[in-house]
């Protein structure tokens, strides 16, 4: 399996590299950046911006599956929405790739399946922030190709935890409280997702082992 991840330096992005060639896929880094990914038996680093759809198409032009695990400041209220259509021409002029989508739990109707605490701190102090990143969401969903979106709870720099929810979010009926994964443990599940058959238009929870509810 061929693997690329945009913004392959980041918190997410880096572990999902790591994790992807532990894995044994082959991985393609995408970074503005060379320096700051450490080259490694498997992986190619790729020079590029996420904004350039002719640089991500060259990129993903033997991929299956293409992560795009990028973020902007939580100050910047469309950074995904300028970013991601670019992405998304790119992955279709390459053809026939998959894209999985880094979003956040809390961002559009997720926020519905989140506790009461949660939805007070999403509705202020996140409330931008997550504007950006559900427009982008919905950018994808309409876009026709076949994605994959997967929804985080709080990442944190922290030990793996033995285990850890990934659910369908269709099957959730509400997230309780505020639960925090580390980005190993995150990174993990989405390199795990990016070379499985998850079918399209899938949109999945990250979450702690007891971090969520069914229906």
């Amino acid at each position: 399996m061929r693997i690329v991840v945009i913004g392959a330096n980041g918190n997410v992005g880096s572990r999902i590299v790591t994790a992807a060639a532990a894995q044994g896929n082959e991985v393609v880094a995408f970074v503005r950046r060379l320096e700051t990914v450490t080259p490694a038996p498997g992986l190619t680093v790729v020079q590029g911006d996420a904004s350039d759809a002719a640089a991500v198409a060259a990129a993903a032009a033997d991929a299956d599956t293409v992560v795009v695990s990028i973020t902007g400041s939580m100050r910047d209220a469309t950074f995904m929405q300028r970013t991601l259509p670019a992405v998304i021409e790119g992955v279709r002029r390459a053809g026939g790739v998959r894209i999985v989508l880094i979003s956040v739990f809390g961002a559009g109707d997720t926020a519905e399946k989140a506790s009461g605490l949660a939805r007070l701190v999403y509705r202020t102090a996140l409330k931008r922030f997550l504007a950006d990143k559900a427009a982008a969401d919905r950018l994808l969903m309409q876009s026709g190709l076949d994605y994959t979106i997967v929804y985080p709870v709080n990442l944190k720099d922290s030990p793996s935890a033995p285990e850890i929810g990934v659910r369908p979010l269709d099957d959730v009926r509400i997230v309780p409280g505020l639960p925090s994964l580390s980005y190993t443990d995150a990174g993990t599940a989405i390199a795990e997702i990016a070379a499985g058959g998850v079918s399209a238009g899938r949109r999945i929870l990250l979450t702690t082992a007891k971090g969520w509810r069914p229906f």
